[in-house]
């Protein structure tokens, strides 16, 4: 049996090829990391503060929390055997998990840059991205149901 080396559509390729829908994960994980961090950020706005640290710093963390989460799910999920399919990812998994993480981090910053900075409406911003946040998990779930049937 070949491997698919770029997309997963069995569960023996999953964590092995580029992109999986746990890649789709990733980008749902990166949303709501940002939208997480932002909290703060946009807390200090509201009350009309200065904030504290820019938004740069909030996706600092974020790429910060998704190579913490990909060290944690290649070591520590796999020694205890709840890792997916009990096996380590890829390199190139784990940088396309990294790549589409960021994606999501990166789509939230512009999105809370041009809400909140601009248009002062942290409401939208908010609604926005947990909007967002759903649609990609839902479109994750989609993917694993095909993925895994």
């Amino acid at each position: 049996m070949m491997l698919n080396w770029l997309f997963a559509t069995t569960p023996d390729e999953v964590g092995i090829a580029w992109f999986d829908f746990f890649s789709i994960g990733h980008i749902t994980f990166g949303i709501g990391v940002f939208l997480f961090f932002s909290f703060f950020y946009t807390i200090q706005t509201m009350r009309g503060i200065t904030p504290y640290f820019s938004l740069l710093f909030v996706y600092i963390c974020t790429f910060c929390i998704l190579i913490v989460w990909e060290l944690i799910e290649n070591t520590l999920f796999v020694s205890l055997g709840i890792k997916f399919e009990g096996r380590l990812d890829s390199l190139q998994n784990i940088l396309t998990d990294l790549i589409m993480g960021n994606f999501g981090g990166l789509c939230t910053w512009f999105l809370c840059y041009q809400i909140v900075e601009r248009e002062k409406n942290i409401k939208a911003y908010y609604a926005f991205g947990l909007t967002g946040f759903a649609i990609w998990f839902i479109f994750f779930f989609i993917l694993r149901f095909f993925t895994l049937t």
